[in-house]
């Protein structure tokens, strides 16, 4: 089992997911989610960058690209979260009121 905090960004505390809070790797390795990246970055000239507010390493992109898009999936995360989801839909399945009824 996947413990419940490594599947959620450290800044806004939101679980990971495969459509808007994306895990995305910085350069010096930390994982946060591609809406808190996107708050963080800053851009000067053809240079966008983002501090890790865990270690302060500086990533730098390119601004002509989206900075999600410039950075990395955390394909640890990515794999997990799609596992979690499939075991969410199964229990969810399993305690459908229309199937329960069946059953009785």
């Amino acid at each position: 089992m996947v413990c419940s905090e490594e599947l959620e960004c450290v800044i806004c505390y939101c679980v990971y997911s495969r459509s808007e809070h994306i895990p995305r790797v910085l350069h010096c390795r930390h994982t946060f989610c591609s809406v808190c990246l996107e708050k963080l970055a800053s851009q000067r000239g053809v240079v966008r960058t983002v501090c890790c507010p865990l270690c302060r390493w500086v990533t730098c992109t390119n601004a002509s690209l989206s900075l999600p898009g410039a950075l990395w999936v955390n394909t640890d995360i990515w794999d997990r979260i799609s596992e979690e989801q499939l075991e969410e839909k199964s229990l969810d399945l399993d305690l459908d009121p229309q199937k329960l009824k069946k059953h009785m």
